[in-house]
C-alpha cells in the first residue's frame, strides 16, 4: 500500500514539474494531404539507337575510309572502293548486250518477213515456227545480258559505302589499300542524335509505370525528362528487374551515349495521402514516432506508420492525420505532456 501511494505520488509530482516547467522552444510544421506521387531512382545508360558497324558489300580493293570521329549527315560517303574492275566488266556486258540486241533485232525482222510469205503459201509453217524460236531466244539472250548489267550497276553502287543516318564515325576498322570481301566491317557508326535511355526497374513497381509516361532523367551536369517507349517485363529470378526504355527528345543534344543517369519511377499509384517532414520522425528500436502539439501547446508522442518518400516529406499510413502541428525541431528531448513554445 505504501509503495502504491508514492508511485501515485511521483507520478503527480511528474505531472506537475511538466506542467510547471518553462515551455521548450520547438520548430512546428503541419502533415499534409498530399497527392504527390513517392519515387524512388533506378540507374540508367544512355544508348545510341542505330550503332552500327557498316560493312563493304562487295569483294574489292579499298581505297579510303573516313577516319574516326568524324561526324556526318545521312547519304554521305564514308568508304570507298575501287570500281574500275567492275566499270571494266559493265564495259564488256554492255558491248555484249548491244550484239544481242542487234541479233534480236535480226531475227525480230526475219519473222515478220516470213509471216509475210506465209500468208501467200511460200514458206511451210515449220520455217516461221523456227524463225519465231530465233527471235524469242535471241530476245531471251538480250535480257539477259541486261539483268547481268543491272547486277553490275547494283555493285558499282556499293563501290560507295554510304551514311544510312545522321551520327559519327566511332571507330575505323579497316584501313585504305587493303583487299576486302563483302561481308567484312569497315567502320562503325554511331548515332549521336537519337538517344536513349536503357534502365533496370524493380518488377514491383513496373505496374507504375505506363508506356508514354515522361520522366525525369538526371545527372551531375544535366536535367530533363523522356517519354517511355518500351517495357520490357523479362526478369530472371536472381534479378528481378524488368527492362525500361525512354527515348530522348530534342534535348538529346545535351546527352551523350555511355552516360550513367538516374530515372525517377514512381513506388505506389496516383492518390492522396497524409504525409510529414522527415525531420519529425523519431527512429527507436521499437518503432517509429512524431510528436504532435495540440491547440493548447502540449507536446503528444505517437506512433507512427511511414512508407514511401518523396523528397523531404514521407508517407504516413497510420497514426497521423493531416494538418496537424508535428515537431521538426527539438522532438528528441521532449516528454509526452510537456508544454512547447514555437520559436
Amino acid at each position: 500500500m505504501y509503495k502504491s501511494i508514492l508511485l501515485i505520488s511521483c507520478l503527480c509530482s511528474s505531472l506537475a514539474l511538466a506542467q510547471t516547467a518553462p515551455a521548450t522552444s520547438v520548430q512546428l510544421t503541419e502533415s499534409r494531404l498530399s497527392y504527390e506521387v513517392p519515387t524512388m531512382d533506378i540507374a540508367g545508360t544512355i544508348y545510341s539507337l542505330n550503332n552500327t558497324e557498316l560493312t563493304a558489300g562487295i569483294d574489292g580493293r579499298l581505297s579510303w575510309v573516313a577516319e574516326a570521329g568524324t561526324t556526318v549527315q545521312r547519304g554521305d560517303l564514308l568508304a570507298q572502293l575501287d570500281p574500275l574492275p567492275l566499270q571494266l566488266q559493265k564495259a564488256e556486258l554492255t558491248a555484249q548486250h548491244h550484239r544481242a540486241m542487234l541479233q534480236a533485232d535480226y531475227f525480230s525482222r526475219e519473222y515478220k518477213r516470213l509471216q509475210d510469205l506465209q500468208q501467200s503459201q511460200s514458206v511451210s509453217l515449220l520455217q516461221l515456227d523456227k524463225a519465231r524460236s530465233d527471235y524469242q531466244l535471241a530476245q531471251a539472250d538480250a535480257d539477259i545480258i541486261a539483268a547481268r548489267v543491272a547486277q553490275l550497276d547494283d555493285q558499282l553502287n556499293r563501290t560507295e559505302v554510304r551514311a544510312p543516318f545522321a551520327g559519327v564515325v566511332a571507330e575505323r576498322l579497316r584501313e585504305a589499300g587493303g583487299d576486302v570481301l563483302r561481308n567484312t566491317a569497315l567502320i562503325r557508326l554511331q548515332d549521336i542524335y537519337q538517344l536513349e535511355v536503357r534502365a533496370y526497374i524493380p518488377l514491383q513497381y513496373l505496374r507504375f509505370v505506363r508506356l508514354g509516361d515522361s520522366l525525369n532523367i538526371s545527372n551531375q551536369q544535366h536535367q530533363g525528362s523522356a517519354a517511355v517507349t518500351a517495357l520490357i517485363p523479362a526478369a530472371d529470378a536472381q534479378s528481378q528487374r524488368a527492362e525500361l526504355r525512354l527515348k530522348l527528345g530534342k534535348a538529346s543534344s545535351a546527352w551523350l551515349a555511355g552516360e550513367l543517369v538516374s530515372v525517377k519511377v514512381a513506388t505506389r499509384d496516383a492518390k492522396a495521402a497524409v504525409t510529414v517532414h522527415r525531420d519529425a520522425l523519431l527512429l527507436r528500436s521499437d518503432g517509429t514516432y512524431v510528436v504532435t502539439v495540440d491547440d493548447d501547446n502540449v507536446a503528444h508522442r505517437k506512433a507512427v506508420k511511414v512508407s514511401d518518400g518523396n523528397g523531404d516529406w514521407v508517407t504516413v499510413d497510420e497514426g497521423l492525420q493531416a494538418g496537424e502541428k508535428v515537431v521538426t525541431r527539438g522532438a528528441e528531448r521532449l516528454r509526452d505532456g510537456q508544454t512547447v513554445s514555437q520559436s
